[in-house]
């Protein structure tokens, strides 16, 4: 396990090298989407109209900490990239395991990185969200979102290699719509996502069960997309 651990862990730093100039532009982004976000998050209390956009709007921000840019995500629908760097791996070869594991740290660093500057900057830059939420309380907050943001991206990391390009667009168009859909339904009928989370992370603090428990759930959830690809990727289809 050490050895394929290493050497997906060799891909992950080779991804990063290749992608250093889109990890600048993806670190801009998730901080223009921390302050926006953030300010959003921060007047639901003061005017209730806020709670639609927030709701609307936070679930996506908090699946994008899964994600930076890179030349093959702007490129998968063009250039079916996706599917090339699988081709190019399995000639090399490079077994589904490696590939598997390398994805799953992909997603894990990003989470970690991108949830620690969306997270961070949004607690500092803006006074509505302390008044209404202490350190503790806040770290809650975090720790449910982050656990969406997993289980949803390891939705996507499964259909990002298992399908080619296309149909990966259209089936993250639906899961798109069909989440917006949800959010609409809920908020008509009384619940308030983002201020819900937000008063159970008041209610219990840092130690909040359902906060950890859907962290958990996140975590967990890593670990099923690995199993899935490790028995998807040998049976796909790359000619």
């Amino acid at each position: 396990m050490d050895r394929i651990w290493n050497q997906a862990w060799r891909i992950v730093v080779r991804e990063l090298k290749i992608d250093r100039y889109y990890l600048t532009a993806s670190t801009l982004f998730i901080a223009y989407m921390a302050f926006f976000s953030g300010l959003m998050v921060s007047m639901i209390s003061e005017e209730a109209r806020f709670s639609l956009v927030a709701d609307l709007f936070f679930w996506a921000v908090a699946s994008m900490t899964g994600y930076y840019f890179s030349r093959r995500m702007m490129k998968f629908l063009a250039e079916d990239s996706y599917t090339q760097m699988l081709a190019y791996y399995r000639v090399l070869p490079i077994s589904p395991k490696v590939i598997a594991l390398a994805r799953c740290q992909q997603l894990a660093l990003a989470t970690v990185f991108n949830g620690i500057l969306l997270f961070g900057l949004m607690y500092a830059l803006h006074s509505g969200i302390r008044e209404q939420l202490d350190p503790g309380a806040f770290v809650a907050f975090a720790l449910l979102w982050t656990g969406f943001g997993l289980i949803s991206n390891s939705a996507y990391v499964v259909l990002e290699l298992s399908v080619r390009g296309k149909a990966y667009f259209w089936y993250s168009l639906v899961l798109v719509v069909a989440l917006t859909l949800l959010v609409l339904i809920l908020h008509f009928s009384g619940v308030h996502i983002v201020e819900g989370t937000m008063r159970i992370s008041k209610e219990h603090g840092v130690f909040s069960p359902i906060a950890w428990s859907f962290f958990a759930a996140g975590v967990l959830s890593i670990y099923v997309s690995y199993r899935a690809l490790v028995i998807k990727l040998p049976k796909r289809n790359l000619a």
